[in-house]
């Protein structure tokens, strides 16, 4: 019996053996770095459309060590004669660390701060000041950096496999967080046999004597689900309007601030962000201080500001007080000029209604075709990997066939299609920004 079990809605028990191999991941797991994702919502601010979605990066992070765990174990039952065991303490502390870096609300603050957590995370494992940083160097001097290489996102100096696990187009991170934030959300679309993807994965002989991830014929189906959960939970959580509402009205709200701090105003920051501005490169210690009860405070301390529209947005954000969708006239779609002149005359509408700056109340959301069609693989067949397409050997073929040639219903949702645009006003410019839209449709 492993001597440590944590319980979680997914799995039940996520089992760490202290007594054996894993003392360490206890130690990892208590650091500050990694703890800090206790209070990241996973979701951003989802939880203002889906009540349930107040889940955190940290149950997230656990997820993905457990499934991690599975997929090593697999691996070392199909590759008995490989040395897979030299694998096992990067593919776990990579899984524990892999979204460290996360700002406040998630992907949200990424646009806030001008940052990629990605890079973040990589900077925390590398930073010898760090905690995690400590724990993988007493477990093996080099550690730190190999676990970097894992987690940078275009370093293939490991083995691509070992980067693949946690990274491509079926990986342990997207099977946790579809499955999760399904749950949570209860909106029930993240269903998928992640038992039998995680036990039928093979290894294929890849270019340059690289070993790549593929699945049996037998696995077919339960991709299938997966591709359609993906697809699913983009279309009704991901890309939810309401959603999408808020994330536009804080990114518009700290433009705000940034915008007004530039011309000499005092947006009166709190310390934390104000070290964070002030930087010309920002330390690990001084990102990691930005923490959403850090924005949440500033978001508070902005609604009673003298410029009205910083601490109306506050005020909003703060009351739930959203914004309207309005959808661009179709035809502008993709069409840069046209979309140009749609906004002027959009913010033109809003600012008649008595809202100034207009950019601060006509909010666009631009939805790139891969967010609509999260998965769209590389169509060259000699140019695919795990890393771009998911890949079925059929009848002990050699050649591997992406999984939409192989089940042709896919086929509607794995090709790329065109960039929508979504505006947010306030509610009571809808009607006129309605009739607006009626009139560009109609030319």
């Amino acid at each position: 019996m492993p001597s440590k079990v944590i319980r979680d809605p997914l799995y039940n028990y996520i089992p760490i053996d202290l007594k054996g191999r894993d003392p360490w991941l206890v130690e990892l797991l208590d650091c500050p770095e990694v703890q800090r994702l206790r209070r990241v919502h996973q979701l951003g601010v989802s939880e203002l459309t889906y009540p349930g979605a107040s889940h955190t990066r940290l149950a997230h992070t656990l997820g993905v060590l457990h499934l991690m765990q599975q997929m090593y174990q697999h691996i070392e039952r199909i590759r008995p004669e490989a040395n897979v065991s030299i694998c096992r303490e990067r593919l776990l502390a990579a899984a524990v660390l892999h979204d460290v870096g996360h700002g406040p609300f998630s992907h949200l603050f990424e646009t806030c701060l001008g940052i990629d957590h990605e890079e973040w995370s990589v900077k925390i494992v590398r930073d010898p000041a760090s905690g995690v940083n400590e724990v993988l160097r007493n477990l093996d001097p080099p550690l730190p950096n190999i676990v970097a290489q894992l987690l940078e996102k275009d370093n293939y100096e490991l083995p691509q496999w070992q980067k693949f696990l946690l990274s491509s187009q079926l990986d342990v991170d997207r099977m946790d967080y579809l499955r999760r934030d399904s749950l949570f959300t209860g909106s029930g679309y993240g269903h998928f046999d992640w038992y039998r993807l995680i036990n039928t994965l093979e290894f294929h002989d890849g270019p340059g004597d690289q070993l790549d991830i593929v699945w049996p014929e037998k696995a077919k189906f339960a991709i299938e689900e997966y591709i359609f959960a993906r697809y699913y939970m983009y279309q009704n959580v991901y890309l939810h309007k309401t959603t999408r509402g808020f994330e536009k009205m804080l990114e518009a709200m700290w433009a705000r601030a940034k915008r007004l701090s530039d011309d000499g105003t005092d947006v009166e920051l709190v310390p934390t962000v104000s070290a964070y501005w002030k930087a010309e490169n920002p330390t690990v210690e001084q990102y990691l201080a930005i923490e959403e009860f850090t924005v949440l405070q500033q978001i508070e301390q902005w609604r009673a500001h003298d410029d009205k529209s910083l601490g109306d947005l506050a005020r909003r954000f703060l009351h739930r007080d959203q914004f309207a969708m309005i959808e661009a006239p179709p035809h502008l779609d993709n069409l840069a000029d046209g979309n140009k002149e749609w906004e002027e005359a959009l913010r033109k509408t809003v600012n008649q209604a008595g809202y100034d700056p207009p950019e601060s109340y006509c909010l666009c959301d631009h939805l790139k075709g891969k967010y609509n069609q999260p998965y769209f693989p590389e169509k060259e067949s000699d140019e695919q990997s795990a890393k771009n397409a998911i890949r079925i050997i059929v009848n002990g073929d050699r050649q591997p066939i992406e999984i939409s040639e192989l089940l042709e219903r896919l086929q509607p949702i794995t090709k790329g299609s065109g960039d929508r645009y979504r505006y947010y006003v306030p509610r009571d410019v809808r009607e006129k920004a309605k009739k607006l839209s009626a009139q560009w449709r109609a030319k």
